[in-house]
């Protein structure tokens, strides 16, 4: 049988072939089952860590200084609140 290569009228693109060693596949396949994280997401992961901790001491520190300058309430005010809600019945 004698193929003709340039005579190719019938042949279409099927697509490309994925080729990947069997590391590349292992790792794909660790990924997806979620055992493995990816370098990008732990470096994601470590910078909302560090957003959140630095978040936290400065609303430590406000809460500092809103302890040291607030006032306190009289006693008096609030033994005796001005507004009290009675119970409604029909």
């Amino acid at each position: 049988m004698n193929f003709d290569s340039s005579d190719n009228s019938d042949a279409h693109f099927a697509g490309k072939i994925k080729t990947q060693t069997f590391k590349q596949y292992q790792l794909e396949r660790l990924i997806k089952e979620g055992k493995v994280i990816p370098a990008s997401q732990l470096a994601d992961a470590k910078e909302q860590v560090l957003i959140r901790e630095r978040e936290f001491q400065e609303a430590t520190e406000d809460e500092r200084r809103h302890r040291r300058t607030a006032t306190p309430a009289p006693g008096d005010k609030l033994d005796t609140l001005p507004l009290t809600r009675e119970r409604f019945e029909e």
